[in-house]
């Protein structure tokens, strides 16, 4: 998984897509000074980047902490060194990376950045004991297996203040990548152990907590500095003065997140001027924000999700005989659902119809010809898997309660896919049930025949979808949610998981996808976009389809 790149590259993707010098070139240029107000879906849950997963806190954890390395800003899967002067050399077995670190860098507080603290921060992370703790590391959790001994990372040494070496107990080809995400930035170590930032009690945890203001919780080295949270109400954030990059510094001095209970009250207060940007729109707001002069669409490109029909593909389900365990029904139906529509429908436009069960941009992603709509062909399926082609009675199940940014009207999107496969023959009972717990619960348990289901990334790798999501084996078995047995596919994921170069990675990954294009064990629909929306006076923001933005190069015009 090593994607190398030359420092020329990368430091002309980070002058192009970050930021600005922090003066204004002309006048009709970008400004300085300002403060954003930016609205949430939510509250972010902790004030500790590596405690959370929700979206809202790493939207806000980007602004403040950095890593060693990063994404190209608008990539979903270009990496690139962030704290690290480069991009790793690797041994020859994939077990050790060494990273060079950029010097005269200082935490928030002061403190500086070193190879000592990179070590502390993570031996920090795998020494998190059961509990809270572990509870709440989930990137960490994913990222290597588990914790101490159950972790994949077997050590990290710091040789000299500016060389870190990393240690795997067997080679892993999404290290990398995984470490892109803000829950791995590296924060000041002095902070942490003079906030009680290692309390197992995350109650009792005021780093963790944030409510003791400036320089007690979330100290990065990044653009933005942690001001001060109070919980429900807002976490506010001001500019680094002495921001390590002069290539991206901020021209905000002060970021200001606010959460909001819902998409109508976030709507109504961007239109008011109460806020001046929006996290993320659902597909009503885009059509209302479209259609005022005041406000703008922040394009994001393609998402880092998958949305599809998902199927279960055991002989039997529920003790009874399972219709979709015959791959011919299952390509009928891939080629009977008109994504398009659904597209235009239910997503406002704001979605490209999907190709693969890895979105267009995440790393190692291959396009995949996968049948479109047409009904004709479907009941070719049909015909050929040696079935009826009318009356084939199958249900399916969608989500009630689920939130607008998984869904926006799952209903509606379950009731078109029921109409245009009554067209193709065949007979669909559409059900539903509460989202959590029941229908989530219910899909990881195999009760379900046919169901909606969005997935999002954790970070842009085709090992987050093809294997970590969907179709990896647990205990030699697969999943019981898809009840997909393909061995193919179960050797070639490991072996991509342990593949000690880059190219080897990729051809494992690709043959991985083409092995399930091949089997179509479930239909992939469609890629949301969920574009950010903003009063027009908002410059300079660079959407990515993971929400990975960094706010240092948004300047305000007014």
């Amino acid at each position: 998984m090593k994607r190398w790149a030359s420092m020329l590259a990368v430091l002309a993707l980070v002058a192009v897509g970050c930021g600005g010098s922090g003066a204004s070139a002309s006048p009709g240029g970008p400004k300085t000074g300002g403060a954003l107000t930016v609205a949430l879906s939510s509250d972010i849950h902790y004030a500790d980047p590596s405690l959370v997963s929700d979206p809202e806190s790493l939207y806000v954890a980007n602004q403040v902490v950095e890593g060693l390395v990063g994404l190209a800003p608008g990539s979903l899967s270009d990496i690139i060194p962030v704290l690290a002067s480069a991009l790793p050399t690797v041994s020859a077995d994939g077990t050790s990376y060494t990273f060079k670190l950029r010097s005269g860098i200082k935490f928030h507080d002061g403190t500086a950045f070193n190879a000592a603290a990179v070590k502390i921060n993570y031996d920090r992370w795998n020494a998190f004991p059961k509990g809270d703790l572990q509870t709440n590391a989930t990137y960490f959790a994913a990222a290597f297996g588990g914790f101490g001994g159950a972790s994949n990372l077997a050590s990290v040494e710091a040789p000299d203040p500016s060389t870190v070496v990393f240690h795997l107990r067997h080679a892993q080809s999404n290290f990398l990548i995984s470490q892109t995400v803000a829950s791995f930035g590296i924060q000041s170590p002095t902070a942490i152990g003079a906030n009680d930032g290692n309390n197992a009690t995350l109650a009792d945890n005021p780093y963790v907590l944030g409510t003791n203001g400036q320089g007690k919780a979330m100290v990065g080295t990044g653009p933005f500095m942690f001001s001060d949270r109070t919980p429900g109400d807002h976490v506010t954030l001001v500019k680094n003065p002495s921001y390590w990059n002069p290539r991206t510094q901020p021209y905000l001095d002060r970021i200001v997140f606010k959460p909001f209970p819902d998409i109508a009250s976030e709507l109504k207060a961007l239109q008011s001027g109460a806020v001046d940007l929006v996290q993320s729109l659902d597909p009503a707001s885009v059509k209302t924000v479209a259609g005022d002069s005041n406000l703008v669409l922040l394009d994001r490109g393609s998402g880092c999700n998958v949305t599809q029909l998902a199927m279960n593909n055991a002989d039997t389900v529920g003790g009874q005989p399972n219709l979709l365990a015959n791959k011919g029904v299952r390509f009928a139906i891939s080629a009977a659902v008109n994504e398009p529509s659904y597209i235009a429908g239910f997503y406002a436009g704001e979605a490209s119809v999907a190709d693969n069960w890895v979105p267009a941009g995440a790393q190692y992603y291959v396009r995949e010809y996968l049948p479109t709509y047409n009904v004709t062909g479907s009941r070719g399926y049909l015909a050929k898997a040696g079935v009826p082609t009318t009356g084939l009675a199958v249900d399916l199940w969608y989500p009630t309660g689920v939130p607008s940014s998984v869904f926006p009207d799952a209903k509606g999107l379950a009731q078109a896919i029921a109409v245009d496969l009554q067209a193709a023959g065949f007979a669909v009972n559409v059900k539903s049930e509460a989202y959590s717990p029941n229908y989530l619960a219910d899909e990881a348990a195999g009760k379900l025949t046919m169901w909606l289901q969005s997935q999002s990334c954790r970070w842009g790798g085709a090992d987050d979808f093809l294997y970590s999501a969907f179709f990896h084996y647990t205990n030699n078995a697969p999943s019981p949610m898809f009840g997909y047995k393909n061995e193919d596919l179960n050797v070639a994921m490991s072996t991509a998981l342990t593949d000690t170069n880059a190219a080897a990675a990729k051809a494992d990954w690709q043959k991985a996808q083409d092995l399930v294009a091949a089997d179509m064990p479930t239909v992939p629909l469609l890629n949301a976009k969920l574009p950010a929306g903003a009063r027009n006076y908002v410059k300079g923001f660079v959407g990515a389809g993971n929400q990975t933005e960094i706010l240092s190069s948004v300047w305000l015009n007014k």
